[in-house]
């Protein structure tokens, strides 16, 4: 299949990296507007220069591709995401799906209307952690979950200048997104509503506040607390997965580190403390979200974190927001 890849960037190494080692892929063209990272793309990454383009638009007219990766900053996301529908492109898009909640229902439905396969790069959801989870609970190992506690303490994002730095909520709206989004697909349930408070501690380095606790409440009545400090000057105990506590009445499942223990410990029951081996969830070392997106367009389906499902995860970053500025619990359906 070919492919464009729309941003060279830093974040753009990574994709055409994934793409040069998948066997069904070709990269036949590239769109870059700034001359620097044209430059950068040629001399390091060996980019011909005759296949890169000023435009979405232009490259889709020099060259026949099925899909586009969009590696380009969110507040464009979306319009790359229309100069790629109305080129009857499929896409694969960097998260998150817009930076602004009416913009992400504008392209889910404009995608729709157009008739491709869209999909956003939730790749935490891929790893075996969450895989191995969701198989578990699908058997009851736990019975029905009651509560779900996300606890993440990083260093996070400390290049001065950066938009992760100087705009506001960005911990909760980047990192947040894929914490959120392994919610719902671990319990396969969906959130109803959330509420959140955010801060700073006084040493932070972001002008934004990188420092929050949240309770949303899923279907079933399931409370999900994320709590986190992005400026911790501490032990960092599982890099940016964090550390999870499944509870149900047949015991918890935990993320401790990066890996996972499932534990009984009530005085009626057999004490249960035992490892859980992980799933191999990627023997074949390709990329697993390029991998899913692939699939889909030969199997002609929609795939995993598909744009409209991912609109779901989404609510919950915007959701967080509002509460955050407004103070209060807002009901998820409401926005």
């Amino acid at each position: 299949m070919k492919a464009i890849l729309v941003g060279l960037g830093g974040r753009a190494r990574h994709w055409q990296s994934a793409c040069d080692k998948h066997p069904d892929v070709e990269l036949v063209a590239y769109v870059e507007p700034f001359e620097a990272s044209k430059k950068r793309a040629m001399e390091e990454r060996g980019v011909p220069e005759n296949l890169i383009f000023d435009s979405l638009q232009d490259a889709a007219n020099a060259v026949e591709a099925d899909f586009a990766v969009d590696v380009t900053p969110p507040a464009v996301h979306e319009t790359i995401a229309m100069a790629a529908f109305e080129a009857g492109l499929n896409l694969l898009g960097e998260k998150p799906l817009s930076d602004d909640f009416e913009g992400a229902k504008r392209v889910v439905e404009a995608g729709k209307a157009a008739g491709v396969k869209h999909m956003i790069t939730q790749n935490y959801r891929f790893n075996a952690l969450p895989r191995t989870t969701r198989r578990l609970l699908d058997t009851d190992i736990i019975g029905d979950v009651g509560q779900l506690d996300v606890s993440l303490y990083v260093d996070w994002a400390d290049n001065p200048g950066s938009h992760y730095v100087t705009e506001p909520y960005m911990f909760l709206t980047d990192m947040g997104i894929h914490h959120f989004d392994m919610m719902r697909y671990t319990l396969a349930l969906e959130p109803v509503s959330v509420h959140a408070l955010t801060w700073n501690l006084p040493w932070g380095w972001h002008q934004g506040d990188a420092c929050q606790l949240i309770l949303f409440r899923f279907e079933n009545n399931v409370m999900v607390t994320h709590r986190g400090i992005g400026c911790t000057m501490g032990h960092v105990p599982a890099g940016h997965n964090g550390e999870w506590r499944y509870d149900g009445p047949q015991g918890t499942l935990t993320w401790e580190g990066f890996d996972m223990y499932h534990s009984l410990k009530h005085k009626a029951d057999p004490q249960i403390r035992e490892q859980i081996e992980l799933d191999d969830v990627n023997p074949s070392g390709l990329n697993p979200v390029l991998q899913e997106f692939v699939d889909a367009l030969k199997e002609d389906r929609q795939p995993e974190c598909n744009a409209e499902d991912n609109l779901k995860s989404m609510a919950m970053v915007f959701g967080a927001v509002k509460s955050a500025k407004e103070g209060g619990e807002v009901q998820l359906s409401d926005l």
